[in-house]
């Protein structure tokens, strides 16, 4: 548990900019604000990530299969553009950055700017769980690889196949986080 008080005091600030720093820190997913509680440090468990990526999986593959008709060929060459990007990037960091862009440059093309928000949101909230997918199984190398399947469906306009990549993608993270999580 964070407190706002002992967090303002131990840095010399007021307690304005810290509450801004947790609200920050739940959007990345790294706390969790309870109304009675406060702030509390986020816990990584397998049962929250196999609910998180449960629902992706039913967005994800809606906005894909809506934007797989809507993409122009300047979209396209984006995408394509973002994951030659993800290829040569060095860090985690800035691969993640990459990442987030191309999956939200694919679901804005949906056309349905409430469901883009949506899967927005629940990526923001699933944000620790990608980190950790990153960090600890090297999976900048086997996501490209999803990516490079998904971009190759949209391209072709074949959205059964679009559909099946983007949930093949995100299982994939499961089970890998959720067999991480599971040995502790």
């Amino acid at each position: 548990r964070l407190r706002q008080g002992e967090v303002a005091a131990r840095f010399g600030v007021s307690t304005t900019p810290v509450r801004e720093a947790f609200a920050l820190l739940q959007a990345q997913g790294l706390v969790r604000i309870d109304p009675h509680r406060g702030a509390i440090v986020f816990l990584p468990t397998a049962e929250d990530a196999q609910e998180l990526y449960e629902i992706r999986i039913a967005l994800e593959t809606l906005a894909i299969g809506r934007a797989v008709k809507n993409l122009d060929r300047e979209e396209l060459d984006e995408l394509r553009a973002v994951l030659d990007e993800m290829r040569k990037v060095g860090t985690a960091e800035g691969w993640s950055d990459l990442h987030n862009r191309f999956h939200m440059l694919l679901y804005n093309g949906s056309g349905l700017p409430r469901l883009a928000m949506t899967i927005a949101n629940l990526r923001d909230a699933s944000s620790s769980y990608i980190n950790m997918f990153v960090a600890l199984n090297k999976g900048m190398d086997v996501s490209n690889e999803g990516h490079k399947e998904i971009l190759e469906a949209c391209e072709e306009r074949d959205t059964r196949r679009a559909k099946k990549a983007v949930a093949q993608h995100l299982r994939t993270s499961e089970a890998s986080l959720v067999a991480s999580l599971e040995k502790g």
